[in-house]
């Protein structure tokens, strides 16, 4: 990399260093993401589940299997449980400590590219803007402050691809990169190598064949592959075959939903990131293809490394994961990186014809205070404020060792229930039909309720039964039957 590296001196950058622009960058990242993490709370379909994963491991003490409920739960590996159940003992269990390894990994992610820019160092600007456009991706910002794995993940993705680059002047550090793959292995399963597959292509496009027969390229794929197995051998070796059917089970649902598709359906299907691209990857979306086209034309015409390096992991990404049928624009989220180096190219190339501008430097100075304001006068949407003044009464009115009734008019609703589980700090028993819901009534035993209200008026009620009702809400009834 270092024979496409321009010769720029801090001068030519017209106005800063790049020490003062990463400085910037890290400042603004921290304000984006941080300030407001402690509010707007945990949607339910992941982020209050893995924050309910994470605080059990936290409680229990046990690091090693993940529960939920009172019970194992075997379908995803550990690493982004760890890093939730550590910052819990950090801040506390709070959404804050929830939302916090996220928040973190997404700021490391916008350095790393920064990092990777200034590898292959186009121009003074090209680091720049890299991050700066990375750090203004709007779908990248909504799951940095989620408590998922997609962002971590990302993190671990980003950083093997920089070790790599790295390893490139000093081979050594393809070791380390083995270890970034073995972290995105334990935040992600198999998704984890999808760096390996991008880094042999790399490989040999450059030629550089015998670095794959290396010592060094081996113990590095070895060490990928050890540390996760030692995990995945003694959850087998705890837990049996509950432990492989649900890691196969999750697997295959994201490669396949079950649904028999006509090849017309399928090839449509095939676009489908594209398509989302178009909805959601905007202001970007027309730089980043004409970044992608020139860095095309580079690899092709000019047999360009850092090129090369660029349109392989765009298209290995997209194009991998195109092939599963389950598509959501998260999912190709370690692809946000290199489609913000991508996006760099025209932009950076264009802002250097004015780097001696002075509104340049105004130019910077409003987009810094663009994010100052975003900051100051924006506040997240609100998730979970009815169900969390809920969970806060049946925390104070519950023992621990209770465990709640929850009935969501005979829908299933596994969003309220996981926020339910997370903010009261409870297990939960989730009734899916009226049926259950009558037996659990009628049971001889003191029991603990949430219903919606519909369900209250309609069933319990006329049930005859006697309750005493503890806090109602626009749509819940929280009681006790008596």
């Amino acid at each position: 990399m270092n024979k496409e590296k321009a010769a720029v001196t801090t001068a030519e950058s017209g106005f800063s260093t790049y020490i003062s622009h990463l400085a910037v960058l890290l400042l603004l990242s921290v304000m984006l993401l941080f300030s407001n993490l402690h509010i707007g709370g945990l949607s339910g379909l992941d982020d209050a589940l893995y924050a309910h994963e994470g605080e059990q491991m936290l409680k229990t003490g046990d690091w090693w299997s993940i529960r939920f409920n009172g019970g194992f739960h075997f379908e995803y590996p550990p690493m982004f449980f760890w890093l939730e159940a550590l910052s819990m003992s950090v801040w506390g269990i709070t959404d804050f400590a929830a939302k916090f390894p996220a928040a973190l990994a997404g700021t490391a992610t916008i350095i790393l590219v920064f990092l990777i820019g200034y590898r292959f160092q186009r121009n003074f600007l090209y680091p720049i803007c890299a991050a700066w456009i990375l750090m203004l991706s709007q779908y990248f910002l909504k799951y940095s402050m989620h408590a998922m794995t997609d962002v971590p993940y990302t993190c671990f993705f980003t950083l093997a691809i920089l070790l790599y680059v790295m390893s490139i002047e000093k081979p050594g550090r393809i070791i380390l990169c083995g270890l970034a793959i073995a972290s995105a292995v334990l935040t992600r399963s198999v998704l984890g190598f999808i760096p390996w597959i991008i880094i042999v292509f790399h490989v040999l496009f450059t030629r550089r064949f015998r670095f794959l027969s290396s010592p060094l390229f081996l113990a590095a794929i070895l060490l990928s592959l050890a540390l996760p197995s030692v995990w995945y051998v003694s959850q087998y070796g705890l837990h049996g075959r509950p432990f492989l059917d649900q890691q196969l089970g999750v697997l295959t649902n994201k490669i396949s939903t079950g649904n028999r598709l006509d090849l017309w359906h399928y090839l449509w299907e095939l676009t489908k990131y594209p398509q989302l691209l178009l909805k959601h990857y905007w202001p970007w979306l027309p730089f980043m293809l004409i970044g992608f086209w020139s860095q095309m034309k580079k690899t092709l015409n000019h047999k360009c490394s850092s090129a090369a390096l660029l349109v392989i992991w765009a298209v290995v990404v997209v194009g991998l994961l195109s092939l599963a049928e389950a598509k959501f624009l998260r999912y190709i989220m370690p692809a946000f990186p290199v489609f913000a180096l991508l996006a760099a190219v025209p932009i950076s190339e264009w802002l250097m014809r004015f780097r001696r501008n002075p509104f340049l430097r105004a130019g910077y100075i409003l987009l810094c205070l663009f994010i100052v304001g975003i900051v100051v006068f924006t506040r997240p949407y609100p998730r979970a404020e009815e169900i969390s003044a809920i969970g806060s009464v049946v925390e104070a009115q519950t023992e621990d060792s209770d465990r709640i009734a929850l009935y969501t008019n005979g829908e299933a609703r596994y969003d309220f229930s996981n926020q339910f589980r997370w903010y009261s700090k409870r297990y939960w028993d989730y009734l899916m039909d009226p049926t259950a819901l009558s037996a659990h009534l009628n049971t001889d035993e003191e029991r603990f309720f949430v219903v919606d209200r519909f369900s209250y008026q309609n069933l319990v009620l006329p049930s005859g039964v006697e309750v005493r009702k503890l806090i109602e809400t626009a749509n819940w009834v929280f009681f006790k039957k008596l």
